[in-house]
């Protein structure tokens, strides 16, 4: 059994009574947070990968991939089109796509190809002082003293009658976990891209892979997640980091691939959209708020509040990170979150927007207020759905007010970039004004 799927969107057609029950054996067994491969390390809490709504209906989460289950596969495409989640991730990321020639699996061959992008731009610009080479302590026996004594290793060796003493000194070494990851990764992406000629490297990471190779070795083992945490990086090679744990996550996928096989061994990889589709408002936003200054409010730990606090310990409750929080000089003008979701309304959301929406940016205007009574602005961003060009009525009523002068926009972006910039540009000018 083969399913295919849009991402956010009903299974057409809707499943079989078969397909059905195997859909709730994926949906209750089936961990998102086990299959899904971070673009930027910063995620929101896991959905299911698919789902049964309140009337039956079965939908796709907000995931694209392909992932087989219990003897069964599911592909799940994105359903804006490959060419938006590529604009997407160029505008956050500067990363370009290339067509790859060579054996692509027709459903799979766009997850390779983000992954592969993303990979191999972070892997240059984290090399872009050079290899990480880390200092590790590299013991020698000899009849002199190179670097620190190991009295107890030389006591022993003495013991024995060997004549030798054993030193230690520090020297810089590629052969390490994080190397050994990123080589690890390379060889999955290589293989399951089947690109002759690794036409989809940059020239840069084509120079540089070797150089790693001939430490770690073709197939290096896949160092685990804490084996990386103990790595003690230098500022010069902190960038690194990132781009270590990405590597472990691509190796650990076997190839990427979902092949349907006997066994209950879940396999596959996912890409989280919402994630993407935050990461290019993050990025839209920075161009059209000039003069304002726009922080990423979820790695912005110092702009984290509390939504309550106890009069009695002053521990807080409630934690509020707003997707991004918009600066005059040090004063907050306002708070921006995007929302992978249709602004158009269905059955859950009747008036547009969702419930839980509108309760979570009203506690964000509440707790990230500008000083001096000045107008609180909360804008909610949603992808604009090609497919339904009728502006949404939430976006044309606004904006809407709350009370203490607190206002919410809810704007649809386009997947041009330009074009997104102009209309927030228009959105958050009253931010600099009021």
């Amino acid at each position: 059994m083969k399913l295919v799927a849009r991402d956010c969107s009903p299974l057409i057609p809707q499943p079989t009574a078969t397909e059905a029950a195997w859909l709730r054996r994926l949906a209750t067994n089936v961990r998102a947070a086990d299959l899904v491969v971070p673009v930027s390390g910063a995620r929101d809490e896991d959905e299911p990968v698919v789902y049964c709504a309140w009337d039956g209906t079965w939908w796709a989460g907000r995931y694209v991939g392909s992932l087989s289950f219990d003897g069964h596969s599911l592909t799940i495409k994105p359903r804006f089109g490959l060419a938006t989640l590529q604009n997407w991730l160029f505008e956050a990321t500067s990363v370009v796509l290339t067509d790859a020639p060579g054996k692509l699996r027709e459903d799979e061959s766009f997850i390779a190809q983000l992954l592969a992008s993303v990979w191999a731009h972070g892997f240059v610009a984290a090399a872009r002082h050079g290899l990480p080479a880390l200092r590790r302590d590299v013991a020698t026996k000899g009849r002199t003293i190179r670097g620190r004594l190991d009295v107890a290793s030389s006591l022993r060796l003495i013991a024995t009658g060997g004549g030798q003493v054993v030193s230690i000194r520090s020297e810089r070494s590629l052969d390490h976990a994080a190397s050994n990851a990123i080589v690890a990764a390379y060889e999955a992406l290589r293989r399951w891209l089947g690109v002759r000629d690794e036409q989809w490297m940059p020239a840069r990471a084509k120079e540089l892979i070797p150089h790693l190779m001939s430490v770690t070795g073709a197939r290096p083992r896949v160092p685990t997640k804490a084996e990386l945490a103990r790595i003690r990086y230098t500022p010069i090679t902190a960038s690194f980091a990132p781009i270590a744990e990405l590597s472990r996550q691509i190796a650990n996928r076997r190839g990427l691939a979902a092949d349907i096989d006997a066994s209950a061994e879940t396999k596959g990889v996912l890409l989280d959209v919402a994630e993407l589709w935050e990461m290019y408002v993050l990025s839209v936003l920075r161009k059209a708020a000039a003069p304002l200054t726009v922080t990423h409010g979820t790695r912005e730990k110092t702009s984290t509040k509390k939504l309550l606090h106890s009069d009695i310990t002053g521990q807080g409750l409630g934690t509020l990170i707003p997707d991004a929080i918009l600066y005059a000089g040090g004063n907050i003008q306002g708070v921006a979150d995007a929302k992978y979701k249709s602004l158009h309304p269905s059955a859950r959301a009747p008036n547009g927007p969702q419930r839980e929406d509108l309760y979570q940016m009203a506690a964000y205007l509440g707790r990230f207020a500008p000083p001096g009574g000045r107008t609180s602005w909360g804008v909610l961003a949603y992808p604009q759905d090609p497919a339904r060009p009728l502006i949404p009525q939430a976006e044309q009523f606004s904006p809407w007010s709350l009370d203490g002068g607190r206002k919410v926009v809810f704007t649809t972006l386009p997947h041009v970039t330009s074009e997104a910039v102009t209309k927030l540009r228009s959105l958050v000018a009253p931010m600099a004004t009021d």
